[in-house]
Order: C-alpha cells, then sequence, then structure tokens
C-alpha cells in the first residue's frame, strides 16, 4: 500500500507505526480490525462515542466525541500512526451532537461546506484533513484486502443465462447515476431496472422490491431478478465501498430474488463464509465480476 510522502513535525514515517481505523457505526470496523489482527497488521481503534458499537472495546479501543480533532491528531501522533482508515456508517451530525474542540472548530467551515455537496464530498473532505496532519487516508481493500469480493461463483448456486446480461445493464446503469451520487445497489430483472437504491441505504432497497412483489407490481411466485452492488463510477476506494454480507443474503432471499451480483474487488464482504452459506442455503446464486475501469 502506498502510505505516501508528507508529514508535518511529530508525524511518523509512512514505514513506522500502526493503521488507525477510525469508526463509525456498523459491523464493518469490527471485521476491518479482526481481518488485520489475523493477518499480524498492527492496527489501532479510535471509535466514534454514541456511533460506534461498543464490541470495538475488545479491541482496545479509544473513544473520542465528534469534533475533538485536537484529541485525535494527538493521539495519532502520539501512538505513531501511519495512515488513517475511515469506516462505518455515519449520519449527518447536528452541532449539538458534537463536541468540537479548538482544532475541531478551525475545520469547521470546510465540514459545513462538503456536507452541502454530498455525502461523497463530506467524506472527500474529511480524508483530507489527516493528510493535511501528515496521516494519508487508506482504503479498507488496502489494509484488509482479504475482505474484497473475489471474482467468480461463491456457493453452488449456477445463475441462470440471462444473468450476465442483466447485470451488465445494471452496471451500466448506476455508472450513468454516479455523478449524482445516487447510490451503490439496484435491482433488475431481466433488462428491466425496478427499484434504485437511495439514501435509506440497500437494506430498505430490497424491502422496496418486496413490497413491489405484494403489490402485484412484479412476480408474486417464484424467484427472480438480482442485486447488483457496485462502486460508483470514479469514487475513490478510500472511502465508502459497498458492503455485503449474510444479512444481505437473506433480505434477497426474503425479497424473492434470485440472486446478488457484486463488483469484484470493489464491494467489502462481511462474514464471508457465513454469506456464501447463506446463499447456499436459500438457493441463491453469488457472483463477483470484475470490471475494467477507465474512469
Amino acid at each position: 500500500m502506498s502510505l505516501g510522502n508528507r508529514a508535518p513535525e511529530g508525524a511518523p514515517s509512512p514505514q513506522q507505526g500502526p493503521v488507525a481505523l477510525l469508526c463509525a457505526g456498523g459491523a464493518l470496523p469490527a471485521a476491518v480490525a479482526e481481518a488485520m489482527r489475523l493477518a499480524g497488521r498492527e492496527v489501532m481503534i479510535v471509535a466514534i462515542k454514541g456511533i460506534a458499537d461498543p464490541g470495538l472495546d475488545r479491541f482496545g479501543a479509544n473513544w473520542l466525541s465528534l469534533g475533538q480533532l485536537g484529541r485525535l491528531f494527538a493521539l495519532l501522533r502520539r501512538k505513531q500512526c501511519c495512515g488513517v482508515v475511515l469506516l462505518g456508517a455515519m449520519h449527518r451530525p447536528t452541532l449539538g451532537s458534537m463536541r468540537i474542540d479548538r482544532v475541531g472548530w478551525s475545520y469547521l467551515f470546510d465540514f459545513l461546506r462538503n456536507i452541502r455537496r454530498g455525502d461523497d464530498g463530506m467524506l472527500r473532505g474529511m480524508t483530507r484533513w489527516f493528510e493535511d496532519q501528515g496521516f494519508p487516508a487508506l482504503g479498507a481493500g488496502e489494509v484488509a484486502p482479504e475482505l474484497l469480493a473475489p471474482e467468480g461463483l461463491m456457493g453452488t448456486c449456477v445463475p441462470p443465462a440471462d444473468a450476465l446480461a442483466s447485470a451488465a445493464r445494471g452496471f451500466a446503469c448506476l455508472d450513468a447515476l454516479s455523478r449524482f451520487d445516487v447510490g451503490q445497489a439496484l435491482v433488475a430483472f431481466g433488462e428491466r431496472i425496478v427499484a434504485i437504491e437511495g439514501a435509506e441505504g440497500t437494506d430498505a432497497l430490497i424491502d422496496r422490491v418486496a413490497a413491489l412483489r405484494l403489490k402485484g407490481r412484479l412476480p408474486r411466485s417464484g424467484r427472480g431478478g438480482l442485486l447488483l452492488k457496485a462502486a460508483k463510477l470514479g469514487q475513490s476506494l478510500k472511502v465508502d465501498l459497498p458492503v455485503v454480507g449474510p444479512g444481505t443474503i437473506e433480505r434477497a432471499a426474503g425479497a424473492g430474488l434470485a440472486g446478488v451480483v457484486v463488483e469484484a474487488g470493489r464491494v467489502l464482504v462481511l462474514e464471508g463464509q457465513a454469506m456464501v452459506a447463506a446463499a447456499d442455503a436459500a438457493s441463491l446464486f453469488l457472483l463477483g465480476l470484475k470490471r475494467a475501469h477507465t474512469a
């Protein structure tokens, strides 16, 4: 992995120190921390109070409130961290929920400006804060490549003949929508795109498809359609990669979908063995497709 060259006085060189995981909500931070631990990579956990999973304490988490950037930067220097990974689900905070220290106030205007640019703009802005302090922003796939979706068939269920064409059409749709920062998932039935992920997330997308079945807008009986998850076109791989896991499979099965297709190398997989087992148990196909990116 490339850790960059810039470092102000007191910051570590790229070759020394642990990688810091700045953890928001959900299961992803713990999965990345565990993958790094098992691979023998040095890690330091910084968990956001009121948002991150309390279970991160088993990794010796350091707990800080939103806005405590001065304390955060000081901790990164004290631990001689060589880079920072931003992980987990992050709601847009209110000023009242933050504990802003002196350094945090100096970044507040930049934060407010970036938050108006959507989730991508907000996350890109935050990565710049750390890079300005000499701590390169790293992607979860860089520090825990074991979690990236593999290419090819996962599990024992073979996709139908039209699945590849349906997935290709879905990829093209997501690519076209990427500049609007819409989402990273959709559901397709053959050549028809029936639902696209919005700000509510993948679970709600699948639930909408289930509701369409109940209303008779989609076939009520039999399995059909696929869930597609992919990174946005031109998206930085350092933040906000799509994530799938056993829960995704179980929800897709409950909605009557026939399978799940993910972009190999650009989607993170939680509990991979359990996810494959869930797909096999539900008779869903699970497929990773590699794509060549030119933008």
